[in-house]
This record gives C-alpha cells, sequence and structure tokens, in this order.
C-alpha cells in the first residue's frame, strides 16, 4: 500500500496512524533510501533502510536500517533518523542538535565537573578485554592508553578482532571483562604484600579466614586456602595440621561438609585447608577435561613433564610455600605439624610425611589411594605428570614409600569404608582396586610401621564418612602435636612393630634362679633372696627386668593396709623390662622385645576393653588379685620349694617374672628403659585421671591435694589442657614450691590455715562456689572429703585417686552431691594399658611428656630397702633401682 501511487483514500489499520504515514512517505524513506542513523553511542552514521513495516508493534520504530560498512542493522524511530527531506544534512557530525559551541562546551565543561570520577583500576597499557566496536558488537582489544582527563571516553582501545577500526577513545560502557584485568592487578598488589584476607566467619568460637595469594612455587598462580583459628587466639601459638582434599576439590569442601571445627576448636588445633591443584587460565591440563587429573587433581607431587612441570608442584606449596606463607600469618607453632586427607588428599598426606621425616608429627587419612602406581587413577596421572620412567612414580607411591622408609618411629592411622565404591573388587567396574588398604597393610607390616587400619562397615567414599570420623581423627592428631593424648586405637598394632625377629634365648623353657626382694610377712623389710621362676605357660611370657620403681601402692601392701595382699609375696609394679621367651600360643611378643609391666590389663575382647572409656579388664583379674596364673592356678615363683604369691600381676621386685601377655605392653627400643618403668603406675595415673577420667577443658580451675610424683602429674596434665587456675595442697612447703615450678598458679598449706577453718572452705572463699576439678592423690579419706566439698556447686567434679588403707571409708553430706557436685575415682588414670601405653612413650621421646624429672634417686636393686626409707620420709618423688 505504501508503494501504491497515489495512495488509496483508505489505508489499512496501520499501526503507525495516517499523519506519521504522511512523515514516512514524505521524506522518501522506502527500501533501499539512504540516510543517517542515530547509533547507540548517540552519534549518527550512514545507513540504508532494508524494511519498512506498517505493524502494530513497530508503531515506535517503524525503520528498519543497516549501517553502511557495519553487520549491524536495528530498528529506527523517525526522530533517530536524519536526511535531506528531514531536515538535516547527512554529515554524522551534524546530527547532533544545534547550539551555540560556546554553550555547548560549557554545558560539557560542567557535566564533567559534576561527574563522578571513573573506577579505572585494574586498566593499564596492554590489559587484554572487549570493547563494542561502532557496529555494536564486542572484539577483543588492547588497551593503548589510560586517561583520567577524558572522563566520557577515558580509556583508548586498538581493536585486535576487527579491521573496521584503529584505535578509539571509548567510555566504559563499551569495554568489558575487565574484572580479570582487576583481579590481576589486585593479584600483583598482593603479591607485593603478602596474602590477602578474602572472608572471615566466625564457627564455634573461633574463626574460619579465607586467604588469597599468588603462588610463585605454582607458576605465578593465583591461590586460595582456608584456616580454621580457635578461640583465644591472641598471644598464643597453636599447633597446627593440614588437610589434603581429594579429587575435584577446592578449600571449601572440608570447610562446608566436614563438620570438623567444633572439635579443633576444643583441642585447640589451627587447621589449614589448601586447594588441590594450581588454577588460573594459563594452567594447562588434557582435552577434553577429566575429573582425575589437571585442574582439581593435582596428586601433590612436583611435576617433571615439559607441560606440567611450570606450574604443578603441589608438593613444594604443600611442604614449602603454604606452611612459610601459614608461619607469618597464623598464630602457629610450626615444629607441631600432622597432615592428613582424603582419597588423592589422603595419598599426599601419607607420601607427603614419609618424604619428610619428623617433619609431621603425627599423620591420618581416609580412604587414601595408597598403590597408586598399581591403581588406574595413579596409572593415568602419573605418566603425564612425570613421564615414562616408573621409578620416577614411586616416589609418589606411599607403598613404595614405606618399603624403603629409615626415618624416626611413627604411626598411621586410617579409616576406610567398607562400602567404598572406588574400592570395588568387581573387574568390571572402571573403580576396580583404586585405594588398596590392604597392601598398605602388608607393607606396614613388612616394615613394623604401626598402622592402625578401621574398616569402618558400611561406609562409602563421601563427606558423609569423613564427618562421622573426623573429630577421632582430630584427637589423635591432638594427642601427638598438644602432648594430651585423649585417643585410644580400636586394636593392638601387628606383632611385626618394635620387633626383630631373635632366636629363643638358651633359658627357654627352663627354670631361671634369679635374685629378688621377696616380702614374707607385712611391716617387716624385703628380704634379698634367691628364688626359682618357671618358664612361661600357655598365654604367658618371662620377662628379665631393667628397671624397677618405688610406689606408695607397694609400701601400702608392704605395710599390710592392702586386703588383697598376700604374703610372702614378690611385691613391684612400676618396672621395665626385656621379654626372654615366651609361652605357647602368644602372639604379639618375640625374645628380646622391649616391654612395660601394666597391672591393668588389656585383652580387647571383653565387656570392659571394648568400652571406649573403660579399662577395667577382667581377663585375668581374679588371677592377678589372688597372685597366680591363669594357667593351672599356680605362682610361678617358688623359695625353697614353696610358692611365692605374685602382686598386682606384676611382681617387679625379681630379675625375672613371669606375666600374662595381656599385661604386658610393647614398646619402641630407642626409649630408656630405666626411665620409661614410671609410666607402669604413678604418673601415668596423675595424667590419666585429668584427661581420661575428669576430661578437663581449657580454661578450667583445679585443686590438688597431695604433691608427691602422682599430685605433680596431675599438675602436669592441668597445664598442658591450659588451666587457668591450679591450687596446690599439701603440708610440706618444699612440695609446694615444687609444684610452682611444675606450674601451679597457687600454693596451700593447711597447716597455715586459721584455726577452725577447713581447706575446702578457704578454696571455696577463694573461687567464689569452689573449683571446677579436684584431685586426691593422698589416700586419706579425710582429705578425699575436703576435694569434693571444694569442687564447684552445680558442676564441680572430684576425682579420688589415691588408694585408701583396707576398711576405710569415705563420707560426706549426701547435700555436696544432690547439689550438683560429681565423685569419681580412676584407675590407671583410665588408659588401656596395651594400646595407649606405647603412646605415651611416644609422647615422652617427643618432649612431650615429663619422666626424667619425677626421679629424684637412682640406686641398685640391692638397696631396695634404702630406697623405701626415703619414700616413707618423703624426701624422694620416685626412685628407680636397676639391676
Amino acid at each position: 500500500w505504501l508503494k501504491s501511487s497515489p495512495p488509496t483514500s483508505s489505508p489499512p489499520a496501520l499501526g503507525i496512524g495516517r499523519a506519521r504515514l504522511g512523515e514516512v512517505m514524505a521524506a522518501a524513506i522506502e527500501v533501499g533510501a539512504r540516510l543517517h542513523g542515530k547509533y547507540s553511542d548517540g552519534e549518527f552514521y550512514p545507513a540504508e533502510v532494508v524494511q519498512v513495516s506498517a505493524a502494530k508493534n513497530r508503531s515506535k520504530a517503524p525503520v528498519k536500517v543497516k549501517f553502511v560498512g557495519y553487520e549491524d542493522d536495528a530498528w529506527m524511530a523517525l526522530e533517530d533518523l536524519k536526511s535531506k527531506k528531514l531536515g538535516l544534512p547527512p554529515k554524522a557530525s551534524a546530527a547532533a542538535e544545534p547550539a551555540a559551541p560556546k554553550a555547548k562546551a560549557t554545558a560539557k565543561a560542567a557535566a564533567a565537573a559534576a561527574a563522578p570520577s571513573v573506577d579505572l583500576s585494574g586498566l593499564e597499557k596492554g590489559t587484554k578485554l572487549q570493547a563494542k566496536a561502532v557496529d555494536g558488537k564486542w572484539y577483543p582489544a588492547n588497551v593503548v592508553a589510560v586517561s583520567t582527563k577524558k572522563k566520557d571516553t577515558p580509556v583508548k582501545v586498538n581493536f585486535t578482532g576487527y579491521t573496521g577500526a584503529s584505535d578509539e577513545w571509548v567510555g566504559m560502557d563499551r569495554i568489558r571483562n575487565i574484572k580479570d584485568a582487576k583481579a590481576k592487578s589486585e593479584a600483583k598488589k598482593a603479591a607485593s604484600k603478602g596474602p590477602t584476607e578474602k572472608e572471615c566467619v566466625k564457627v564455634f568460637g573461633g574463626s574460619l579466614k579465607r586467604f588469597e595469594h599468588t603462588s610463585k612455587v605454582l607458576g605465578g598462580c593465583t591461590m586460595c586456602f582456608s584456616a580454621f583459628i580457635p578461640e583465644g587466639a591472641e598471644g598464643k601459638k597453636f599447633p597446627v595440621v593440614y588437610w589434603l582434599s581429594g579429587l575435584t576439590c577446592t578449600d571449601k569442601n572440608f570447610a562446608e561438609k566436614a563438620g570438623a571445627f567444633e572439635a579443633a576448636n576444643t583441642l585447640g588445633l589451627v587447621l589449614i585447608l589448601p586447594d588441590t591443584s594450581p588454577r588460573g587460565e594459563d594452567v594447562p591440563d588434557e582435552t577434553p577435561k577429566e575429573y582425575d587429573f589437571g585442574a582439581g587433581a593435582g596428586f601433590y607431587l612436583n611435576a617433571t613433564s615439559s607441560k606440567y612441570k611450570k606450574h604443578y608442584n603441589m608438593l613444594d606449596y604443600i611442604t614449602k610455600e603454604l606452611p612459610a606463607i601459614a608461619k607469618d600469618l597464623l598464630p602457629i607453632d610450626p615444629t607441631k605439624a600432622g597432615i592428613f586427607g582424603h582419597s588423592m588428599g589422603g595419598h599426599g598426606a601419607l607420601t607427603i610425611a614419609l618424604k619428610n621425616p619428623g617433619t609431621y608429627k603425627s599423620v591420618s587419612a581416609f580412604a587414601p589411594i595408597c598403590n597408586p602406581t598399581e591403581a588406574p587413577w595413579g596409572k593415568k596421572a602419573l605418566p603425564l605428570y612425570l613421564g615414562d620412567d616408573k621409578k620416577k612414580w614411586k616416589e609418589y607411591d606411599t607403598v613404595e614409600l614405606i618399603k624403603k622408609y629409615k626415618g624416626p618411629s611413627f604411626r598411621i592411622l586410617v579409616d576406610q569404608g567398607t562400602a567404598d565404591s572406588f574400592e570395588s573388587a568387581d573387574k568390571k567396574s572402571k573403580n576396580e582396586h583404586q585405594l588398596r588398604p590392604d597392601v598398605l597393610q602388608k607393607a606396614c607390616d613388612d616394615a613394623g610401621i604401626a598402622l592402625c587400619l578401621r574398616m569402618q562397615e558400611g561406609y562409602d567414599h563421601s563427606y558423609y564418612f569423613i564427618s562421622s570420623f573426623v573429630q577421632d581423627h582430630l584427637k589423635y592428631h591432638a594427642a601427638y602435636l598438644t602432648g594430651i593424648l585423649r585417643w585410644c586405637p580400636d586394636s593392638l598394632p601387628s606383632a611385626s612393630v618394635f620387633s626383630i625377629p631373635a632366636e629363643p634365648p638358651s633359658t627357654a623353657g627352663q627354670e631361671i634362679e634369679c635374685l629378688a626382694a621377696v616380702a614374707f610377712e607385712p611391716k617387716k623389710p624385703l628380704s634379698m633372696v634367691k628364688v626359682k621362676v618357671g618358664p612361661p605357660q600357655k598365654g604367658e611370657v618371662r620377662i628379665k627386668h631393667t628397671a624397677v620403681a618405688l610406689c606408695h601402692t607397694d609400701a601400702y601392701t608392704l605395710e599390710g593396709c592392702d586386703p588383697e595382699g598376700l604374703f610372702p609375696c614378690i611385691l613391684g609394679h612400676e618396672a621395665s623390662g626385656i621379654v626372654e621367651s615366651i609361652g605357647e600360643g602368644v602372639t604379639g611378643f618375640v625374645p628380646g622385645d622391649h616391654v612395660i609391666p601394666c597391672y591393668q590389663a588389656y585383652c580387647g575382647c571383653c565387656q570392659f576393653c571394648k568400652r571406649p572409656d573403660i579399662n577395667l579388664c577382667t581377663s585375668v583379674r581374679k588371677f592377678t588379685g589372688a597372685g597366680v596364673m591363669a594357667g593351672d592356678g599356680k605362682p610361678r615363683f617358688t623359695y625353697e620349694g614353696k610358692p611365692i604369691y605374685h602382686f598386682m600381676g606384676t611382681s617387679s621386685f625379681s630379675e625375672y617374672s613371669v606375666l600374662h601377655a595381656e599385661s604386658l605392653a610393647k614398646v619402641r627400643k630407642d626409649a630408656p628403659l630405666d626411665k620409661l618403668c614410671l609410666l607402669g603406675c604413678g604418673i601415668a595415673t596423675g595424667w590419666g585421671a585429668v584427661w581420661n577420667t575428669a576430661q578437663v577443658k581449657r580454661g578450667s580451675t583445679a585443686a590438688v591435694f597431695g604433691l608427691g610424683a602422682v599430685g605433680l602429674s596431675v599438675v602436669e596434665a592441668l597445664v598442658k589442657t591450659g588451666c587457668s587456675k591450679i591450687i596446690a595442697i599439701d603440708l610440706l612447703p618444699d612440695k609446694l614450691e615444687l609444684a610452682k615450678k611444675w606450674g601451679a598458679t597457687d600454693t596451700l598449706n593447711p597447716k597455715d590455715l586459721p584455726a577452725g577453718k577447713t581447706t575446702q572452705a578457704q578454696i571455696v572463699e577463694d573461687t567464689g562456689f569452689g573449683v571446677d576439678f579436684s584431685f586426691d592423690c593422698t589416700g586419706n579419706v579425710d582429705v578425699m572429703r575436703s576435694a569434693l566439698e571444694c569442687a564447684h556447686r552445680g558442676w564441680g567434679t572430684s576425682v579420688v585417686i589415691g588408694v585408701a588403707a583396707a576398711g576405710k571409708e569415705i563420707s560426706s553430706r549426701p547435700f555436696q552431691l544432690v547439689t550438683g557436685r560429681k565423685w569419681m575415682g580412676t584407675a590407671f588414670g583410665g588408659w588401656k594399658s596395651r594400646p595407649q601405653v606405647p603412646m605415651l612413650v611416644d609422647l615422652y621421646m617427643d618432649g612431650e611428656l615429663k619422666i626424667d624429672e619425677y626421679i629424684t634417686h637412682t640406686m641398685k636393686f640391692s638397696q631396695i630397702n634404702e630406697a623405701f626409707d626415703l619414700l616413707h620420709k618423703g624426701e624422694c618423688l620416685r626412685v628407680v633401682l636397676t639391676f
């Protein structure tokens, strides 16, 4: 109808109306017409009409034009079209509304002055980005210049992907993808200043922070890591545990899913959570991208292949660069570091610990890739990172590293789910045997390394599995990093641990005559006589003692105060020795093993052993209480043909003794036996009373009654726990001074109190409502009452450690318990002897626990009665007798 001449008097229902239509026709706007169109930048450019529409939805923009020289076309309103017939010259520069030059300049100046400053951060000469050309499309471009004076068009760009234009000054609305440029600029600045904190949230009293930094080790990548810091970090240094995540993960997965921060805060551990690989556009990868290689799958190694060696150096990142950053950035003690991980990260944790002996005091893993040189994941990744030399692959294989490990003694904790799909034995499955915990167990058995491999029934490979056991792993790490042992293995280590196979001695199976200190009757000195010690029978072990210490329990029994005391007997229960021979059916011991006799046995099978917090094993209790052996109900000692009873299942006041296998803890051979004997009772009991029985928490208040070796070990444990107030109570001023050296914050001598004022009343007065925890280390029932009644109303706990004389009873007003106090007792500090005593030895060897400081006298075994005199006079802590 538009092209009809002349037009009919009745046009169709056009959306633009008759008057508007007249304007279109008067301007000769038809297909092919040349004119100027207003572009999105507000300027007018040559254009050609390609379509005119009468449709109602085009009433505001009825003309479609194509800009000359460009691919762009656009629907235009009539007021955005200029031509001679529309009253304007066809020059693009004349397209703007007429205005006086001076007025226009003044208006522009005023607008510029009023306009806010433009953010040009990240933009500099050479910056790569995208810019919008006059055709309305975006093209790659380089920044040629930046000017703060040109506020409307401050950036000059050179289009690299478009031939229709050269350098051009553009506004910020015509450039994009400058976020990456800004990030790189910020990263450069951050690299010069160190890591920058990107996020911080409070969780379980502590703080979870996320940091960003430029990694030199990883080829200049921008890396992120997270760190959890326990509460109360001001002015303190905490042990640190590094977590290594598995395939596809970042630093966020563990933080968001593991549920570890409450335990970390309670245990006082800093957790550092790095990424799993280098990141960035310049980091190479395989094509097509797959989950088990490249980004998110760095395998914690140093790559040597030409394609990957610049960036993929996660071994050096985890062991060198990240710890150096953490040392300056976080409140950590770098000498107390542990490491653990999951799957690929478990592989990383184990290999890193093995490759750096002594650097990490603790190591554990969830479902680790144990033998990657024989696993599908490893067979894919290792040649790409390291080349075809399989010798290089073995440098990152836990099993292969264990075979040649020569470093210091250490333990490994590994949890593996039995429903883990990546450990499928199905040969049709692509996940067949990715993990191989069975191969790890054999390697550790062959090498004599203490592996605690726990096959967790029904658990899979996911974070559900990790979150179920992560708190237990943190307790394990805390034991070796803080010296506070609150973790127990589920089973004993393999027989090869701490053992070197040896030929049976010539005395095996024969009776041995040796020197012993026999208590023939109560309240009489011990008699040094030659006794005969029979060979071990089924389930028994004969040992040669190296050293023995005196304990008040020995003196208490010798005085006739022990209701189970039998005479004649051989006393003694704090000792150390070497296995001489073993009886039928005994496993886990060979001649030459170093051992500590333990009056509190451990079988691992009875209902008491199976409970996690109970150590009252019943396997041989009725026999040890009767002074005989379980095999035949008779003693193994005789003197002049008459039986001599055993004592507490140990009988250490003899050169040789026979014990049930359940009563012996095998320990490492580099530890001094003349010191380890103290772990058989006293000081181990004090530590355990605090950590196992009372479970004292950081910041608590406590009172300790009686400052012998046991009382001082309680003080030591309280100090390590981080108690805010420790009151030491004793009648001897010298003991009070010693307690101060051990770390007590306050001392109290009951003799110094006003007449009629009790010790408990004074403590309650000094503390408000009493202390959170109190410990009796005297065996005096009156002191036990004082300890209870100084415990805090509502929640105070009092622990009885000292053994009272036969027939003695404890008493207090029931109101003391009704108002919330707890009265508890402890045997051997709650330690499960055979699994945990060797760990106490580890902590002593690591310098975490005191032993030497408790030994005030060393004497010959023949001087045992003189040693008892020192004990009765209170002139010693522990006397050690050597054979």
